[in-house]
């Protein structure tokens, strides 16, 4: 339960042999490597720059064009083979595959055969796309002439008479009318600014003819058709039609592709990883003939990468294992490792910050306080089972993702306190029922409810100060543990005692003494904030604004009345939601009652689900992690496969 103890190890191998390494080291995916072509460390370790950048080998080039091709085939395979409904999808486990068992699947699938019937069938579909594209430009192009009544042959076979087929802005319809009047002139349609004609006359007018179209500014329609223009674009429509008949019937055979899509995954994740390997080197330096590695691994993995090593290397390597030093505390990857309780508690850790390799792990000290807050802030038993059922039925029967399945366990846990305090609260989807289990009635009981939060705040605010000073101890700073937490405790402490000796009428000798520990810790407090100063003067003065950072201890506390507050507010809120169902008449109520109850009552959950996540996360990371806790650490970034579609086990 605690931060995982990491090794820092160097490794030195034939660089003949390095990919093949580096393929049973990706296997284990628990090595994390360093980046020893880091300018930074480079500058630190004048040795490094002895050495040469290792880069990619030439035969990257050739995975990644394998890679994209997979990709490719992928992408447009996914949009037409049918993909499983969300529980079927669910509840189909990935394959679990070590990355020998990787490489046989991918020689034996065929995936380039694959790959070439997807590209096959994308060219089909591309065509023929483009061939509906030219036919709806002829019917665009032919539509404005589409009340023609005669074909384009019958005018192009006129012998003693010109003809003229084309546009003119509406602006010189009048002026084209008077200018050839003595020709026949037949308006074909108007759009909003055009005008479409037709225009026969005698071939000794063509020099009149053309003159007055220049002037009004026409523009010739000419076509290489010779039908009727309607049925032009009724053949257009029907070509457009079978066509899309053909792409229907493509795209049902692409549905059956189920196999080439699977082959696909497989080699998609196959040379994902590949590249990877590949990539890594950029991490490394090397001599002619030997590649320096360094990396952290966890010291219960080191002997697994030591043996890595003799399988592919023999004898032929060097590798040193390193504990972690002090100027190296920042840069070492955190990894975490808790119970099955205290883990699903991780990502409330992590979405604030990784603690740092020589701090403490805050999973297990936040657990047990986010458990309580969250059910205290939902307190429903009836909400608490829903959540109980749903999330052991996700767990049980669906094939989740280790992120989705740690997500399931925080929420299958944090549903037993919600039910505890919903009964202790006697709250079962509101006040729909009365429980005998009811200790404390939220009408009548709000001071109770808020002296319990407050009650849990100090329990925690005073937890989170002795972590600080457990921890500074540890590190052997002892002094600081005294005035940098230890104060605050003799302080906050004795402010208790002085108004627990007043409203509960205590020996007044007692509060004398509460009175003096009361001084002594805010001496101690101006003493712990200005001792980094220089001058008497910045000593005093930063001191004593360190003691005005009690306030904040008081804003702290205040705080968790959101325990209070968000408890009551949901069970009002479902109280007032049964009390509008139940005002229903007669028929209404046995026909829309049931629907406006679930319906009021999901929106409910999710809103309290919400409300308490939030509000929880935010009393540990502000109130709690204030007084203990900095982070800065960043999560362990494992070399492992490509996991895409599948799983990789470990070699």
């Amino acid at each position: 339960m605690a931060i995982v103890k990491m090794k820092k190890f160097t490794l030195l191998t034939f660089e003949s042999k390095k990919q093949k390494l580096l393929k049973e080291i990706q296997g284990l995916s628990g090595v994390e490597f360093i980046n020893l072509q880091d300018e930074e460390l480079q500058d630190k370790y004048e040795d490094l720059k002895a050495l040469s950048k290792d880069d990619m080998d030439l035969e990257c080039v050739k995975y990644e064009e394998s890679l994209s091709k997979a990709k490719y085939g992928l992408e447009f395979l996914s949009k037409y083979v049918p993909k499983k409904s969300g529980i079927k999808a669910l509840r189909e486990e990935k394959q679990s595959l070590t990355l020998d068992e990787l490489g046989e699947k991918v020689k034996s699938s065929n995936w380039i055969k694959s790959y070439d019937k997807a590209k096959e069938k994308d060219g089909q579909l591309a065509d023929l796309d483009s061939q509906v594209t030219k036919l709806q430009a002829e019917i665009d192009t032919l539509t404005p002439w589409q009340d023609l009544d005669v074909s384009f042959s019958e005018i192009k076979s006129l012998k003693n008479t010109s003809y003229y087929i084309g546009t003119i802005s509406k602006s010189y319809e009048d002026t084209l009318l008077q200018e050839l009047s003595n020709a026949y002139v037949e308006i074909v349609s108007r759009s909003t600014n055009d005008i479409n004609l037709l225009i026969l006359a005698n071939k000794d007018q063509d020099e009149n003819i053309s003159e007055v179209l220049r002037s009004v500014g026409f523009t010739s329609f000419k076509t290489e058709h010779n039908d009727v223009p309607l049925k032009l674009i009724l053949d257009f429509k029907h070509k457009i039609e079978e066509i899309r008949s053909k792409k229907f019937f493509v795209k049902e055979e692409i549905a059956d592709y189920e196999e080439d899509l699977r082959n696909l995954e497989v080699a998609y994740d196959y040379f994902a990883s590949k590249v990877e390997r590949n990539k890594v080197a950029k991490n490394f330096l090397k001599t002619k003939n030997v590649s320096a590695i360094q990396g952290w691994i966890s010291e219960e993995d080191s002997e697994l990468l030591t043996e890595a090593c003799k399988k592919v290397l023999k004898d032929e390597y060097y590798i040193e294992f390193e504990d972690v030093k002090e100027d190296e505390i920042d840069d070492v990857p955190i990894k975490l490792k808790n119970g099955e309780l205290v883990s699903a508690f991780e990502s409330v850790t992590g979405m604030y910050s990784y603690p740092k390799y020589n701090e403490v792990d805050p999973t297990p000290l936040l657990a047990p306080f986010y458990l309580i807050f969250f059910g205290m802030m939902v307190a429903d038993a009836g909400y608490g089972l829903i959540v109980l059922i749903g999330s052991f039925l996700a767990l049980k029967f669906l094939k989740l993702s280790d992120s989705m399945k740690d997500f399931a366990k925080f929420f299958f846990y944090l549903s037993f306190p919600t039910i505890f305090f919903g009964l202790i609260y006697g709250s079962f989807f509101g006040d729909i029922v009365k429980l005998p289990t009811q200790l404390i009635d939220t009408n009548k009981d709000v001071n109770t409810i808020l002296i319990l939060s407050l009650a849990l705040g100090v329990i925690q605010i005073f937890f989170g100060l002795f972590i600080k000073v457990y921890s500074l101890v540890k590190m052997g700073k002892k002094l600081d543990a005294l005035l940098d937490a230890g104060s605050w405790i003799i302080t906050l402490a004795s402010i208790g005692g002085i108004v627990a000796v007043k409203f509960l009428r205590l020996s007044s000798f007692l509060g004398t003494v509460f009175i003096v520990t009361t001084i002594i810790g805010m001496v101690l407090i101006v003493i712990a904030g200005g001792r980094a100063e220089k001058s008497v003067g910045a000593k005093a003065g930063q001191g004593l604004y360190s003691l005005y950072g009690i306030t904040g201890y008081v804003g702290d506390l205040v705080s968790y009345t959101r325990l209070m507050a968000l408890g009551l507010a949901g069970g009002s809120i479902a109280g007032a939601l049964n009390l509008l169902i139940n005002t229903l008449p007669g028929v209404a109520a046995i026909i829309i009652g049931p629907v406006l109850f679930v319906l009021f009552h999901i929106f409910n959950l999710g809103l309290s689900l919400l409300g308490a996540y939030v509000h929880t996360a935010r009393l540990q990371y502000v109130e709690y992690f204030s007084k203990f806790y900095d982070g800065g650490g960043r999560p362990f970034n494992a070399f492992k496969g490509s996991e895409k579609y599948i799983r990789i086990k470990r070699n």
